[in-house]
């Protein structure tokens, strides 16, 4: 009988061991994938984590936010020491940021997307927070129109998915549970989930319930985040 080769998937890294650690070093090359939790628990920060180390390595990346104006960004960045670090990048045009509104969003995303497909220097793309633009359109959708939110989903990740361009997107959570609306959850190839136990202290927990092409880390890890950003605790 023939021996099948196990095939080496080439891995796009946050620059965080304790979550790398998690996910076989990063995520599987030229994937698309989701990075959910509740508000304010830092998925952001793990989003700007990975443009950071993909201009690290010398790749172009895109970061398009669809609920915050550049100013909130700036203050941000404006917490953590490596702030400075990710504006140098943006000046060498390394990183990229675009910030929209969910109208100026609706009008342009195809444009955009494509704009993104032909642009081969973009390596890494992160588009924060993805699910709520659907949703905004969906609550005016009436359910016979459902399908064709459900189609519009469906055709920006074919849009999206090109060679050599590795996707995180960012995903709300839906009153506390982790339904993201329409066919999301199916599209996307991996999915981190960050979330917060309140024991008397807010205890943050990453797990990856969802990825493709790994063999993931089967328990949840207790992260932090400090001046240094996002932290895993290491637990004896």
């Amino acid at each position: 009988m023939k021996k099948i080769q196990k095939i080496q998937i080439q891995r796009e890294s946050f620059g965080i061991n304790g979550i790398d650690d998690m996910i076989e070093g990063g995520l599987p090359k030229e994937g698309v994938f989701g990075l959910s939790g509740p508000p304010g628990i830092g998925k952001s920060i793990l989003a700007l984590h990975f443009l950071l180390e993909g201009a690290r390595k010398g790749q172009k990346c895109l970061y398009i936010n669809l609920e915050e104006p550049r100013g909130n960004i700036d203050n941000m960045l404006g917490q953590f020491d490596f702030g400075k670090e990710f504006l140098d990048y943006e000046k060498k045009e390394l990183i990229v940021i675009r910030c929209y509104n969910y109208l100026e969003y609706e009008k342009i995303q195809k444009e955009l997307l494509q704009k993104i497909k032909d642009d081969k220097k973009i390596k890494r793309l992160v588009i924060d927070s993805f699910n709520c633009f659907f949703s905004s359109i969906g609550n005016a959708c009436s359910v016979g129109q459902e399908i064709n939110v459900r189609k519009l989903i469906t055709d920006s990740f074919y849009q999206l998915r090109k060679d050599d361009l590795t996707i995180l997107l960012v995903l709300e959570k839906k009153n506390d549970s982790y339904s993201f609306e329409f066919n999301i959850p199916y599209l996307i190839d991996g999915l981190i989930q960050l979330d917060f136990l309140d024991l008397g202290v807010i205890e943050r927990r990453i797990f990856i319930p969802k990825m493709r092409w790994t063999n993931q880390y089967k328990e949840s890890k207790n992260y932090e985040i400090s001046s240094k950003g996002i932290e895993v605790i290491h637990e004896e």
